[in-house]
């Protein structure tokens, strides 16, 4: 580029930077006196959300960066009847006219039962959050439970979102977000909630996503405190958090530990171990058993965001320590041999994890966005296991170091006639270092890398039919020290079609082809000892495992009743499954790919809102799971739960209940009976304050879940009680406190989980 087109490039963004400085302004008053603490959210004239304050101390507010166009100046209060102002932003800044708020005489709650609180859009549902959806929720995972989404299931106690076709990608503001991100969201700075079931632009690649819009503030701070203590077994997790607010920038430091110490956890199994010329069978009983673990965090982020752009930078440090974990067994051995030992096993490991990150996203033009994000991870991870039996002793001690880079980048184009385009690329780089002594000493170097990129398009035809397709290509490569590089490239492939008859109906037809990469801790050429008969085996030439899916799905708004129901297939081609046979006198289980799964499923949900205390969620399910090749299986599965919220002024009272869920694990070849389980759980939410108890199983002192598989040369049928399943309870408690003008709970980043290759014995 000559020196002329650069100097003309470097006009045209400063041009650009310097029509972005104009201002929005404006007073809100109430029988002639300020009014402080208003929402004001600025929305485009389709009510897409642009940006939203709150007014002073003075009843003042005041945006930003804001384009040239036509908007709309959303203003609402607890207690005040809102407001809406059409205006038109041109080049020079703008003062809005003084705005009156009228007191609202009818109570906030019966208001919001008169209209429904899912709206469909034309790509994603707005979920707006009532008055006591959001008093009586500590967490974005309390909020997003208590909005009782048909389609989704979320656990707020272990933090895990999900749908029909896999787990729900979550953002904050149109940022990714992690576990701790959304754990530690104020309820009460969320403004709405959009749920992306066809998800396109940004999201185009997520199976759904869930972003939640919260507020922004100038200034202030504040300090929170929260803990949660379990009842029946020895658990908790605490933390602490805080945040100062300067303007467009932001400065947040979390920190937290977590731990448990559980005993008691009875296993009874009985194997069958068929040697071409014996057999050995073996019943085995937990005489004793020990759990103990902690957790720390730490995370610094420094963040700035204004109209046009939203920047970050953050470092974050974990430490996760499992001092014991330990076993004592009766064994019982009949057939070829003929006798009683006893056996002891113990694991330890360690793991510290340093990382680093940077997010930016970019408003390049009204209809344009850039976005990408970098994070760099070192894990040193310690692992030990011994195991005894009689006067035997096996040993394996691992040391690894692992260095991970991940780097994401999407565009996005919204065209006329709301069609959209995006361009998304992805790259994961692990490097693995491990060296194993004891039983086997090896030295294992693995580096694995896969790349994904994909184009989405969305096309809308008149107002009733929009088609999604997004055509992509995944390419992985690892390679293992001493073995053939493996690469593979796969095409990608979703597409949606979606007609909506009516602006509370839905039905979208969907098909989609992808594939997985194999699990890092299998793919190495390491020998484990399990026990003195079976040997765990690595295998570092597997290929990747390809999906098939197709889905029928109605949605629907029905007055107070939200429904959805769902008709898939799920096929895995070539996928990785464990594999036992005979070498020597060793029992040898490792893991291949190749064989084939098919699932057949059906899913009904509906939400209902009974009255403006009382609301409850139903969801049930049917699926039909085949595998094929070596080990063929068939299984049927019915499953339901039952949720029900109950508000009462400062009061709360969730109610729920699931039951017995039997299932086949198409990866692990395994049958599975899991118990049904039920609970409860009792809330008091005033001001700044938040205490929650609760109880799971009350009444049930032995929950029983069992597993169960037949491979043929090896079959085994285990049993498993643990206090963790029994009658539990919890206490929660949290407190926060706002200095200066109230400011929103920033998203914790941190991410607790630790990236490690080695492989463990289960």
């Amino acid at each position: 580029m000559n020196k002329t087109g650069l100097l003309i490039m470097l006009l045209a963004l400063l041009g650009n930077s310097m029509q972005a400085q104009n201002k929005l302004y404006g007073t809100v008053e109430n029988n002639g006196k300020p009014l402080p603490y208003v929402t004001v959210r600025l929305l485009e004239t389709d009510s897409t959300f642009v940006s939203g304050v709150t007014t002073d101390t003075l009843g003042k507010y005041v945006f930003s960066n804001i384009e040239k166009g036509n908007y709309l100046v959303a203003l609402s209060s607890i207690g005040y009847k809102p407001a809406f102002i059409q205006i038109k932003m041109s080049d020079k800044n703008l003062e809005v006219p003084l705005v009156t708020l009228e007191t609202e005489n009818v109570v906030l709650g019966e208001v919001v039962v008169k209209g429904s609180s899912f709206i469909r859009k034309d790509d994603h549902v707005l979920v707006i959050p009532d008055k006591q959806q959001v008093k009586h929720a500590s967490t974005g995972y309390d909020l997003l439970y208590n909005l009782m989404i048909p389609s989704i299931e979320v656990n707020k106690r272990t933090g895990t979102v999900s749908t029909f076709g896999g787990e729900v990608s979550l953002y904050i503001n149109g940022e990714k977000a992690d576990y701790r991100d959304v754990q530690s969201l104020r309820p009460r700075d969320i403004e709405n909630v959009e749920y992306y079931d066809v998800p396109t632009g940004k999201y185009a690649n997520d199976v759904a996503a869930i972003n939640y819009i919260v507020k922004q503030y100038k200034a202030g701070g504040y300090i929170a405190l929260d803990g949660k203590q379990n009842i029946g077994y020895l658990a908790g997790d605490y933390n602490v958090s805080s945040k100062i607010n300067q303007g467009n920038t932001s400065y947040s430091v979390w920190g937290g530990y977590n731990m448990k110490d559980v005993e008691g956890a009875h296993i009874e199994s009985s194997e069958k171990i068929y040697f071409p010329n014996y057999e050995v069978d073996r019943n085995r009983i937990t005489a004793d058993s020990k759990n103990r673990n902690n957790q720390q965090y730490a995370q610094l982020k420094i963040s700035n965001s204004t109209q046009k752009h939203n920047i970050s930078a953050q470092a974050s440090f974990v430490r996760d320590d499992i001092p014991e974990e330990s076993r004592s067994d009766l064994l019982s051995y009949s057939g070829k041999y003929t006798h009683s030992a006893n056996s002891k096993e113990k694991k330890i490991s360690e793991s510290i994890q340093p990382s680093a990150s940077l997010y930016g996203r970019f408003k390049l033009t009204k209809n344009q966005e850039l976005e990408f994000k970098l994070k760099g991870t070192y894990s040193q991870n310690n692992y030990t296991r011994t195991y005894i039996e009689e006067k035997q002793t096996s040993l394996s001690d691992v040391e690894e170091d692992m260095y991970s880079m991940e780097f994401s980048g999407k565009y996005t184009m919204q065209m006329k006639k709301r069609n959209s385009l995006n361009v998304a690329l992805y790259h994961l780089h692990n490097v693995s270092s491990s060296t194993y002594m004891g039983d086997y000493d090896s030295w294992q170097h693995l580096w694995s890398g896969e790349t994904l990129l994909f184009l989405t398009y969305a096309q809308k035809w008149g107002k009733h039919l929009t088609m999604i397709l997004s055509p992509g290509i995944s390419m992985l490569n690892y390679k293992l020290h001493d073995e053939n590089l493996q690469q593979y490239f796969y095409p990608r492939l979703r597409a949606n079609l979606v007609y909506q008859p009516m602006k509370r109906h839905q039905i979208r037809l969907s098909a989609s082809i992808g594939n997985s990469t194999p699990q890092r801790s299998l793919l190495n050429d390491i020998d484990q000892t399990v026990d003195f008969i079976q040997i765990q085996r690595g295998n570092p030439n597997m290929g990747t495992t390809k999906f098939y899916r197709a889905d029928i799905i109605y949605s629907g708004l029905l007055g107070n009743l939200n429904l959805q129901t769902r008709f898939n297939y799920t096929g895995y081609i070539d996928n990785v499954f464990s594999q036992y046979y005979i070498e020597g006198d060793k029992l040898i289980n490792t893991f291949y790919y190749g064989d084939n799964a098919h699932v057949l499923t059906a899913n009904i949900n509906l939400a209902y809102r009974i009255s403006n205390g009382l609301r409850t969620k139903l969801s049930g399910s049917y699926s039909h799971n085949i595998t094929t090749g070596y080990f063929p299986h068939s299984y049927n599965n019915v499953a339901g739960q039952l949720d029900i919220n109950y508000f009462l002024n400062d009061f709360a009272l969730n109610i729920y209940g699931g039951i017995q869920s039997d299932n086949f694990d198409v990866w692990k070849l395994a049958y599975t009976k899991s118990p049904a389980t039920y609970g409860a759980s009792v809330s008091w939410s005033h001001k700044g304050w938040y205490i929650e108890a609760g109880t799971e199983n009350p009444f049930t002192r032995h929950s029983r879940y069992r597993e169960h598989a037949d491979y043929g040369v090896y079959q085994y049928n285990q049993v498993q009680t643990s206090r963790i399943y029994q009658r539990t309870g919890y206490v929660k408690l949290a407190y926060t406190f706002d200095f200066g003008r109230k400011t929103s709970r920033d998203k914790n980043d941190v991410d607790r989980s630790i990236n490690s290759a080695i492989m463990k014995v289960n």
